[in-house]
């Protein structure tokens, strides 16, 4: 199994667990097969050196944490602002048979924030890739950045990763 957060919280992970999980389909839930298992999986590890991946509660809790008590008074409840993000798909998330998840690479936690370039990133590729896609192409070696993953280098070279989404996203819908 992927280590998705250093340290023991990881193993408090639902896909750490053993039980089997279940997802939701219409009229209600069911177990979620091998298959699916295995490939949430693949696609949960693909996240493991960017931080891995949270769900909104988990997300909310860090938040919790990483804000000192002063800041507190600024900030909106945790579970209130990572709502906000995921609605107005001011963030990344993606389906899981556990609920929503979200890629760690893309807040600033100790602000209580989303990384100001997101923004932009997102306003280029929403709507020329689905969910996971759109998640997938932060944390994959991209051509365009000579090999580097968006994710990382966002930070650093902002303007080279908008021209890559921007790129991508002409070839997504067939330019």
């Amino acid at each position: 199994m992927p280590q998705i957060r250093p340290g023991p919280a990881a193993h408090s992970l639902p896909w750490f667990d053993d039980t089997v999980a279940h997802e939701r389909v219409e009229g209600g839930e069911r177990p979620v097969g091998t298959q699916s298992r295995l490939q949430w999986l693949a696609t949960a590890s693909a996240f493991a050196d960017t931080g891995g991946l949270v769900s909104g509660d988990e997300l909310a809790e860090l938040l919790r944490q990483q804000i000192d008590a002063d800041a507190q008074a600024l900030v909106p409840q945790p579970v209130s602002l990572v709502a906000r993000w995921i609605v107005s798909q001011s963030v990344v998330s993606i389906d899981s048979p556990w609920g929503r998840m979200l890629p760690l690479f893309q807040f600033d936690l100790p602000r209580a924030a989303v990384y100001p370039g997101m923004r932009p990133l997102l306003a280029e590729l929403q709507g020329a890739l689905d969910d996971v896609e759109l998640a997938l192409w932060f944390v994959t070696p991209n051509e365009w950045l000579n090999g580097a993953c968006p994710a990382r280098a966002m930070h650093h070279y902002l303007p080279s990763v908008r021209l890559a989404a921007r790129t991508d996203r002409y070839v997504a819908l067939g330019g």
